[in-house]
């Protein structure tokens, strides 16, 4: 697989909007989008979506309390992820 699609494909990002009762997935590459809730069930189904296709990272703003279950969940599926300092997020935008 050496065509641009398929190169773009397998370094994917998908970012993720952290809230208490969500998570709402956004797949660069494609513009895919799912929402997830912010429970064990909800981050279970993420990482089944995320399984789909190659993933380079997710990439996710930490939310106090909200994004906790979420990275631990990240990490025990050896799911690659980089947490964003909102006010980083910001001055990048």
């Amino acid at each position: 697989m050496t065509s641009r699609g398929a190169e773009k494909m397998q370094n994917d990002t998908i970012g993720v909007d952290v809230s208490k009762d969500h998570l709402d997935a956004h797949r660069l590459a494609d513009g895919a989008s799912r929402r997830f809730a912010n429970d064990k069930g909800g981050h279970k189904a993420l990482i089944k979506w995320l399984a789909q296709t190659p993933v380079q990272r997710v990439v996710f703003e930490p939310t106090g309390p909200y994004h906790q279950a979420l990275e631990r969940a990240l990490g025990a599926a050896d799911v690659p992820f980089a947490k964003v300092n909102p006010g980083q997020a910001r001055r990048f935008a």
